[in-house]
């Protein structure tokens, strides 16, 4: 996976946000977002964190929760305590032991067909 990205904007483990995120820079997301996300830049949700909406972004990194689905224009990472549940579709895909995953798969390189693969995985 690149490089990490300086984070342009921060919701925090006391903060919940209600509405649609949009963001020319990264997201780093601890608390609680109930709405979309649709950032150019990379979208880290970290330990406590919580998205229940769609998240877009270059690269994006879960170690919390996310109820929705995921597109992920430079690589998605699953971290050991990422749970996820709903489409991904990205060009890289990395899953760590520990972690949970419940959805489709759409892994694509370039400009390939997106072959598709549907199955569930809990506590890998």
């Amino acid at each position: 996976m690149k490089k990490l990205e300086a984070i342009n904007s921060i919701i925090g483990e006391e903060t919940t946000f209600r509405g649609d995120i949009v963001s020319q820079g990264s997201l780093h997301v601890s608390g609680e977002v109930r709405g979309s996300i649709n950032v150019k830049g990379d979208v880290f949700v970290f330990g406590k964190g919580r998205v229940y909406g769609n998240i877009t972004g270059a690269r994006v990194v879960v170690s919390g929760l996310v109820e929705g689905d995921i597109f992920a224009s430079a690589g998605l990472e699953i971290l050991k305590s990422g749970k996820i549940n709903g489409e991904i579709n990205c060009d890289k895909l990395m899953i760590e032991e520990g972690s949970t995953y419940q959805g489709r798969v759409n892994v694509r390189s370039g400009h390939e067909p997106a072959p598709q693969a549907e199955f569930e995985i809990k506590d890998v």
